[in-house]
């Protein structure tokens, strides 16, 4: 017995390691900024955070969660448990999943050291990671509930569903794997508990959807973006390779060095040939019914991410006419299904040719080759994405401008410049990150959300959807007045980042109420400001849309306690 429990110790440990190497310097003090990847020490609950914004509600509930999150810690510690959080969540996934140590160490690898994760983790997409790494979870609990399941297995899967919905794609990623094996013919599921999860699962849709579908500029997003971010090929072999290896994503700034290289030819060749070799074994461990659906959803997702690339013209037309179809306009992220399976596969595989390996010592060390392979093939994996994901602090300003908003009571939103949407600043060494003014400052902040790409056809720029963006990006590109046009729009305060690139507008007539070395803060003329507040009826339907999903859960709760109560102890 002392064997066994030496070696899952020593699995759990590798993983462990993993998670260390992969979030690496973003572990030290300060804040990794990276693209969307923005943590501030405290944010605050805006309307934007809850989908009643002026612009589309991208990012809910996220940052409604680590809004109230950061009432009770701090933000640079709630990135951190993020970004460590992800690989240990999939990793352990894994090796709870696949109950040999040997598979489930090649496969929790695999799952953490690979292109898709390592292309979302320095874009920032932290929410759909989140998902991605509770997947192997939540088909854990499926395998159960298609065999029958107890009187908690329903609720634990829709609390799972519930953790990975921080964002639209996430939700769906993870509903799509693991709900249709239990609700599908087959599943041994009680009919009255697969309809109470099915609305269960619907219900942790509604902070997202009811806020999307109540939105003016649902109707509004640029049609160009679907090609634009469809699936970029970034490895030898163009889209079908690129694809096949979870890679792909539309920035191609976000695509480490090691992708253009010979590397990846071998770790294509790894993980598909023991990939294949594993999907037998893997399907007589979860069962054709869980292995065949996981299947269904991965192939279909390569199938559109390649499409996306190779015949863009058919894949934006169905997405322009898809219901929803924007949701998959980010093609890469479609891989999400398939990246997954490949590495529970391939893990699988590793297991089976362990088999074959009688003595101990060699298979030993065949072993620490497989979980070393993945990791050589992507060294730049490694340290934070090859230190992209460095900590670093926000300067004083940051502090100081929050603190005069905040004890002001001048009316008006903020508006953020120079007027691009992402930064490059000194103090970040460089690298390009979302303007972090919205999720910093405690008024909601106007941006440019216009985003300029670099494609083979030359600079496209996908416009965005808020009207009142629109608005300054008009006064902006015509020389109008913007420090005229901003009143007009419920804008008090105009931020301007020094050091940075982009439009600055005139704000002649502007009081300067602070001026340091990295942040300039106006504000505009006394009673210039028509104030501007969210449609309370929108209002209204969020915070309903919010209580219908709780009310879901708890009553879940509290219905499967009194059906346990007597048969069992209520012991979860």
């Amino acid at each position: 017995m002392a064997a066994p429990r030496v070696t899952r110790t020593l699995a759990y440990l590798w993983v462990g390691l993993l998670a260390v190497l992969v979030a690496g310097p973003a572990l030290m003090p300060g804040f990794a900024l990276s693209y969307d990847l923005v943590f501030t020490p405290r944010q605050d609950l805006l309307p934007g955070s809850i989908g009643v914004g002026s612009g589309l509600p991208r990012a809910v509930p996220q940052d409604a969660i680590v809004a109230i999150v950061e009432t009770l810690i701090p933000g640079m510690i709630v990135e951190k448990l993020v970004l460590l959080g992800i690989p240990l969540i999939v990793g352990f996934g894994m090796l709870r999943l696949l109950k040999g140590t040997a598979s489930g160490v090649v496969a929790a690898t695999i799952a953490i050291a690979n292109p898709f994760v390592a292309q979302r983790l320095v874009i920032g997409h932290w929410g759909l990671l989140l998902a991605y790494a509770l997947v192997p979870w939540a088909l854990v609990v499926a395998r159960r509930l298609r065999a029958g399941g107890d009187p908690w297995d329903g609720l634990r899967l829709l609390l799972l569903v519930a953790a990975g919905s921080l964002t639209p794609s996430g939700s769906l990623l993870i509903a799509a794997v693991a709900v249709p094996p239990v609700l599908l013919p087959g599943s041994r599921y009680a009919v009255r508990s697969r309809l109470m999860l099915a609305a269960g699962v619907m219900a942790t849709w509604l902070p997202w959807l009811l806020p999307a579908l109540l939105h003016p500029a649902v109707a509004s997003a640029d049609p160009r973006g679907t090609g634009v971010f469809a699936l970029r090929p970034d490895a030898p072999g163009g889209a079908i390779v690129t694809a096949l290896t979870g890679g792909g994503i539309w920035n191609a700034e976000a695509v480490l060095p090691s992708r253009g290289t010979p590397l990846t030819w071998i770790f294509a060749a790894f993980v598909l040939a023991l990939g294949a070799w594993g999907a037998g074994p893997l399907t007589r461990a979860l069962g054709r019914g869980i292995v065949g659906w996981w299947g269904v959803v991965a192939v279909m997702g390569l199938l559109a991410a390649v499409a996306s690339a190779m015949v863009p013209g058919a894949w934006a037309a169905l997405v322009d006419v898809m219901p929803g179809g924007g949701l998959a306009r980010d093609a890469q992220k479609l891989l999400a299904p398939w990246t997954l399976l490949l590495a529970a596969s391939a893990g699988a595989g590793a297991g089976r040719l362990l088999l074959r390996v009688r003595d101990d010592a060699s298979r030993a060390v065949v072993l620490v080759a497989l979980a070393v392979l993945p990791l050589a093939c992507q060294p730049d994996l490694l340290w934070g994405a090859g230190g992209r994901l460095q900590a670093v602090a926000y300067p004083g300003d940051w502090a100081a401008v929050r603190a005069e908003i905040a004890a002001s009571e001048r009316p008006g939103d903020i508006a953020s410049f120079p007027w691009t949407a992402f930064r490059r600043f000194d103090w970040n060494a460089g690298r390009t990150v979302l303007d972090p003014a919205p999720r910093w400052l405690p008024r909601t902040t106007v941006v440019s959300d216009d985003l300029a790409i670099e494609t083979a056809d030359g600079l496209v720029v996908v416009a965005g959807d808020d009207p009142r963006s629109r608005a300054v990006t008009g006064a902006v590109a015509a020389g109008d007045s913007v420090a005229r046009e901003l009143p007009r729009l419920g804008v008090g305060w105009a931020l301007l980042a020094k050091g940075t690139s982009g439009p600055i507008p005139d704000l002649q007539g502007w009081d300067r109420v602070f001026d340091g070395p990295d942040l300039a803060l106006y504000a505009a003329p006394a009673g210039s400001v028509i104030a501007s507040r969210p449609d309370p009826r929108g209002v209204a339907a969020v915070d309903l849309a919010v209580l219908v999903a709780l009310l879901a859960g708890w009553g879940a709760i509290l219905i499967r306690r009194v059906r346990a109560r007597g048969a069992r102890p209520l012991v979860p």
